[in-house]
């Protein structure tokens, strides 16, 4: 994936991420219109060079999606156990 700029919209997703969104949108590849048309909003980097650079999240989408056919399921990571207050305040009734 390409280096975060300094323009605020710019925002940094892993490959696998952009690849289950393809799967979601139903579609595990992207036309040359839609290349171009990123071109077009980067200003800097060439329709082949998008191509490019989504070849294997484009690949990895089409694995995804024949996982996903075959009935795998995925588990999403458990989220941790939130911390109380700071342990020295939760004992400061005991002074």
């Amino acid at each position: 994936m390409a280096k975060a700029s300094s323009d605020s919209g710019t925002k940094m997703v892993p490959a696998d991420c952009v690849s289950v969104l393809l799967i979601a949108l139903g579609n595990t590849s992207i036309s040359m219109a839609q290349y171009d048309m990123m071109s077009a909003l980067d200003g800097t980097r060439t329709a082949s060079a998008f191509q490019h650079q989504f070849r294997s999240i484009t690949q990895k989408a089409r694995e995804l999606k024949q996982r996903v056919d075959s009935g795998e399921t995925f588990a999403p990571v458990a989220p941790s156990k939130k911390r109380g207050k700071l342990p020295f305040l939760r004992y400061a009734y005991y002074c």
